[in-house]
């Protein structure tokens, strides 16, 4: 297969020649997203400890830019948050990673709410938030703006309620921007399946694929929309972040949170509509996404939230 000799062509890059593929990780979305914009697979030289490759699909390029990808995981991983980047194929758009052992697990809702892991996976997230700045600028705002501009076609079916909330993320974008605005490396994904649990409660952060300079209300937002529905709990989280249970805090990371999955939701129609991969439920997990974010911006504290950013 070409896929398997362009890895093949990477790990001996890697220092890694003639080592073994697994078979892929099944790409699923929904119940848990993994695996969905990039082949993944463990690789195993003679002698040697395993690795993790992964390869961007082909549907992915138009949301993907392997170059930024590879600086945020680079970054990532020599802060030790995040396995280390070994080796980046930026013209195949492949990367190989250090491969976290079998007592590492993919995160879920329920462990990652633990007090001891959520502050572990906040503590992560802030310490990318210095690292040295990335190339990718574009707010979620930006990006919702893009992925609006590539739905604009017959092929791809957008429910009624995508125009109500992407009304609602430009008076978010506004009165965000009106506040102000002060951007840090944020890995900007708060899906659950994109942290590793590790022994001793350690977690790893994985996939960056959306990693880029954002507000750090951003991150935090996609964690609270992800785990912590209740404004109660969430006010815990924003004080273990930033040492403050900050009201205006929680209002921006709120109207964060609603702005990505408004991203996510676009992302999920434009897949459906586009992606020869068809037994992924993309159209599903679109409606999951743009329910949550109608969530907020239907919501009781809207008008609230907007003033107090």
């Amino acid at each position: 297969m070409q896929l398997d000799e362009a890895m093949h062509a990477a790990l001996a890059a890697a220092g890694l020649p003639g080592a073994a593929l697994s078979p892929p990780i099944g790409g699923v979305v929904s119940p848990i997203h993994r695996a969905v914009e990039n082949h993944c697979c463990l690789a195993t030289g003679e002698g040697s400890d395993p690795v993790f490759v992964k390869r961007r699909h082909d549907d992915m390029a138009a949301f993907i830019t392997p170059e930024h990808v590879a600086e945020a995981s680079g970054k990532a991983g020599e802060l030790d948050i995040a396995p280390r980047l070994l080796h980046a194929d930026l013209a195949s758009g492949i990367l190989v990673f250090e491969a976290l052992g079998a007592e590492w697990a993919w995160g879920h809702i329920d462990v990652l709410r633990r007090p001891a892991i959520l502050e572990n996976l906040l503590m992560a997230k802030r310490a990318f938030n210095k690292a040295a700045p990335l190339s990718e600028t574009r707010s979620v705002f930006d990006l919702v703006a893009d992925y609006r501009r590539l739905a604009d076609a017959p092929d791809v079916i957008l429910p009624a309620p995508v125009l109500t909330v992407a009304a609602a993320a430009v008076q978010i974008a506004a009165a965000i921007a009106a506040a102000g605005i002060d951007t840090v490396p944020c890995h900007s994904d708060g899906a659950s399946s994109n942290v590793m649990v590790g022994p001793g409660n350690t977690v790893r952060l994985v996939d960056f694929e959306w990693a880029r300079q954002a507000d750090p209300a951003h991150d935090l937002g996609t964690v609270l929309a992800e785990l912590l529905p209740f404004d109660g709990e969430a006010l815990l989280a924003i004080e273990i972040a930033t040492g403050k249970a900050d009201a205006r805090m929680l209002a921006r990371a709120r109207l964060y949170g609603a702005a990505d999955d408004l991203m996510w939701a676009l992302w999920g129609f434009i897949s459906a509509a586009r992606s020869p991969r068809k037994h992924v439920e993309f159209f599903k997990y679109a409606e999951w996404r743009l329910l949550r974010a109608r969530t907020v911006v239907e919501g009781p504290h809207f008008e609230t939230w907007l003033r107090k950013v």
